[in-house]
């Protein structure tokens, strides 16, 4: 909650001082002056003081006129300001009170505010609580002593980041939330629902500060929305990067992952284990089997010493002539391999240039269809015998008969071409995955035709080696297997951390799936709906209250996507008369206000209003809006205005006490 509670403005001038001070209280509190006498200097004073001059532009020239800043004219002539400034006593829900002070012309720098934590202009409170905060200053909303982050604690506050355009995010400053809570008279009105400060550079400002103040679910649903994206982004970049690790890791053995999901899953592991595969000739055997295999081999040689050459003479020779023909074997194999990756390999690019032409016949399709929607009568090249995509002429068979066929529709076309590239993808990843499959076969026959040659080479020097020698393969054999057995070990390690790494992404990937589901599926909770919907009401609600003409109230509705009001086909600004834009600026400001009273939000329940009876708004509906104004009587209501002296008469039979009458009078007088 937010009250004005006295107002005091005071210029020492050549001529004495001069001033204005005025008491406010909840309800409605009117100022009737004339036009010249300074209504719009008391009320920009109260933005003044509260240092939200911001909200009107990016300069940091005093929003006030020469009155307060050069000069002054009264009954006696004219009076040269010499310094001025304005005290504002505020009040917040838990009764508690500040007095702010700031400089207007004078010495003191202008973007100082002293704090006093009381009333120190109609009580005296509190003056040794004496503290000065900086505003219109960086970090003026963040920082410890600026004013705004002082001023966002008394008000209860706790302001949201906002989006920025090619910047950090930053807090949804005050200066965006209070255009609609004070209008001022020049430019205020012009535009519906308020003149927001662009210059702040906050995306979806309007959105953002609407959200806001009616303590809406819709923010904090789309950070929740915003970062459950992230975190779906985080998993599966995660998943593919500890993927692709796997893969090479798989590569180290000359062996290929098999089982791990392209995709994150929610359930670890999957029905089928991932493994590691590795090939056997033709087939393929699993890492695990593979390396007990070369266990029990190297167990079996260990068991046995090392043969002399002599000895091993008779094994050497038909091992040779076995290792030779398998390297034979294995060289015809790789040979095989490599035709079949090159043919592979030409089908994927065939394939790619097939996805790519399907890609344009069906962009030119689409466009035709979209021509189509427009209402375009262009006919099809195909209906004029003539092919979209080559442009040669269409004949319907390979003998000229003289009957053409309908050719299918453009819809049909979509369809058939859409088709085709799903089919045409399928075939590529499946080609894609084959010559994978094949690279690593290859990748396991070189190996083995390397060791076939090292144990060719071995048997060689075993039979020309002096026969006390020990036997060069035998010794050769179990080094290899031994150099085999701890790479092969290390990867099975790797890929079994790697599986403990993919269960953590898992239990990650199931935590942010429930977050998603938890989401609503618009933008809107349950509760931003009702609210909304009550908003709504109380909006309409009072477009017939104030007799608008220009469309049927219950034709327009506020946006579920800005919050604004909206009419089918209708462009509000645009299409309503002058007089009928001022009446939905009344209904909308006070219908975040009566909001705020029923149901929980953050609107403080303050609205000020500078000359609202804009465009010459009849006097019944201004009547109407203002007793309808009356009606918040929980709320604080600041209007300004330079109607006849008549409307005294009428605020007193609606119950309005607080009006403040000045005649012929200006506002800023001698004191």
């Amino acid at each position: 909650m937010l009250r004005i509670r006295h107002l005091l403005i005071i210029a020492n001038t050549d001529k004495g001082q001069f001033g204005v001070r005025r008491d406010f209280v909840d309800g409605v509190n009117v100022i009737r002056a004339k036009n010249w006498a300074g209504k719009s200097t008391l009320l920009q004073s109260i933005v003044y003081a509260l240092g939200l001059e911001g909200m009107f532009n990016p300069s940091h020239d005093v929003p006030l006129p020469h009155a307060l800043t050069d000069y002054l004219e009264f009954n006696d002539g004219k009076a040269n300001v010499i310094d001025s400034m304005v005290s504002l006593e505020i009040e917040n829900g838990n009764g508690q009170f500040l007095t702010l002070q700031r400089s207007i012309e004078g010495e003191r720098h202008r973007h100082l505010i002293t704090v006093y934590e009381g009333r120190a202009i109609t009580k005296n409170e509190a003056v040794e609580t004496r503290r000065d905060y900086f505003v219109r200053e960086a970090h003026a909303a963040t920082s410890e002593r600026g004013f705004h982050k002082r001023l966002t604690e008394f008000l209860g506050w706790t302001l949201p980041l906002a989006p920025r355009f090619n910047d950090v995010d930053c807090p949804l400053y005050l200066e965006t939330i209070f255009p609609l809570l004070y209008v001022e008279q020049k430019l205020g009105w012009g535009r519906l629902p308020a003149r927001y400060p662009t210059w702040l550079g906050i995306r979806d400002v309007a959105r953002r500060t609407v959200e806001f103040l009616l303590g809406l679910d819709a923010y904090a649903i789309a950070i929740e929305r915003v970062a459950v994206q992230d975190e779906i982004g985080r998993i599966r970049t995660e998943w593919a990067s500890l993927r692709s690790k796997t893969n090479k890791l798989s590569s180290m053995a000359a062996g290929m992952v098999r089982g791990i999901p392209t995709e994150p899953v929610s359930a670890w592991p999957p029905e089928v284990g991932p493994q590691i595969v590795m090939p056997s000739g033709s087939d393929w055997v699993q890492l695990r089997a593979h390396l007990a295999r070369l266990r029990e081999r190297l167990a079996t040689l260990q068991a046995q010493p090392v043969p002399t050459a002599s000895s091993d003479d008779s094994r050497a020779r038909k091992e040779l002539a076995s290792s030779e023909s398998q390297l034979a074997e294995r060289e015809r194999s790789a040979g095989a391999l490599v035709g079949k990756i090159e043919s592979d390999s030409s089908e994927v690019q065939a394939l790619q240039k097939r996805i790519e032409g399907i890609e344009d016949d069906l962009r030119k399709y689409k466009d035709v269809r979209r021509l189509r929607k427009l209402g375009s009568s262009d006919e099809l090249e195909v209906s004029k015998g003539v092919c979209p995509t080559c442009h040669q002429e269409m004949v319907d068979s390979l003998l000229e008969t003289g009957r053409r066929t309908v050719p299918m529709s453009v819809d049909q076309n979509v369809s058939f071409y859409e088709e085709q590239l799903q089919l045409f993808s399928a075939v590529l990843a499946n080609a894609r995955l084959a010559i994978e499959a094949s690279q690593m076969q290859l990748e396991s026959q070189r190996s083995e035709i390397e060791n076939l040659r090292n144990r060719i080479r071995e048997l060689r020097d075993t039979l020309v080696s002096p026969s006390n020698m020990p036997s060069i393969e035998s010794l050769g054999e179990r080094i290899r297997l031994e150099d085999r057995i701890r790479i092969l070990e290390g990867v099975l390690a790797s890929f079994e951390d790697s599986l403990g790494e993919f269960g953590q992404l898992t239990v990650d990937w199931k935590n942010v799936q429930e977050r998603r589901a938890r989401l609503p599926r618009g933008a809107l909770s349950e509760s931003d709906e009702n609210k909304i919907n009550a908003f709504q009401q109380s909006f309409r609600q009072q477009l017939v209250l104030y007799s608008m003409g220009s469309l049927n109230p219950a034709e327009i509705n506020i946006s579920r996507d800005n919050y604004v009001p909206e009419a089918s086909d209708i462009n509000l600004t645009a299409d309503v008369s002058g007089s009928d834009l001022i009446r939905l600026h009344w209904a909308y400001l006070m219908g975040l206000l009566e909001l705020g009273l029923s149901v929980q939000t953050n609107h403080p329940g303050l609205l000020i209003m500078d000359d609202p009876q804009q465009q010459s708004v009849e006097e019944v509906p201004f009547r109407a809006m203002l007793k309808y104004a009356k009606s918040l009587n929980k709320a604080q209501i600041i209007i300004a205005t330079s109607h006849e002296r008549s409307i005294d008469e009428f605020l007193k039979t609606i119950g309005v006490t607080s009006v403040y009458e000045f005649g012929d009078n200006r506002l800023i007088d001698r004191i």
